[in-house]
């Protein structure tokens, strides 16, 4: 009886876990970089824990997609200021551990009358969970390096340390 209540404080304390959010950046962080007219110059990543039943988060570590944020080198424009693009993609998301984990199950059922057998067949699905990528949101836009040689995307500092027609050298700091 005492391992069998110590086993449901156990599970219950892994059904209380809160959800928590998370951005993966990526690209190194205080490190020269570089890349081409084009190129990619970050990328955030965002994933939250994936609910249980419960609304808690999943103790197995599973995560859903929330989106990601990519900025892009565009080149110099004729005045000599920096474009950038940048991309934000968001999801929703209605996965949850039942959709994920769950599986479909069958019940048979059967009952003999004289030399006649009658039966029920009860299915079961799991829940179906989806994840819906909405439109991305793409900006562009011109930093002049010779007023300010650092703005931030979602969190992050882009410090321009050189721009030509056709690469880019910065440094991420977060």
């Amino acid at each position: 009886m005492r391992l069998l209540t110590l086993a449901l404080v156990f599970a219950l304390i892994g059904c209380g876990a809160t959800i928590q959010s998370y951005e993966h950046l990526s690209n190194e962080t205080r490190h020269n970089l570089s890349t081409h007219i084009g190129g990619q110059v970050l990328r955030i990543q965002r994933t939250s824990d994936l609910p249980n039943a419960f609304g808690k988060a999943d103790i197995f570590g599973g995560k859903v997609n929330n989106g990601y944020t990519e900025l892009w080198y565009q080149g110099l424009v004729p005045d000599d200021r920096v474009v950038f693009r940048i991309t934000e993609v968001e999801t929703e998301s209605t996965e949850t551990t039942m959709s994920r984990y769950g599986s479909s199950r069958s019940t048979v059922s059967a009952q003999r009358v004289g030399d006649n057998l009658y039966g029920t067949v009860t299915s079961y699905s799991a829940p179906s969970g989806s994840t819906e990528r909405l439109p991305p949101n793409m900006t562009e836009f011109a930093v002049d390096p010779n007023k300010s040689k650092e703005f931030s995307v979602a969190g992050v500092t882009v410090r321009i340390i050189n721009a030509t027609e056709t690469s880019l050298s910065y440094q991420l700091l977060k």
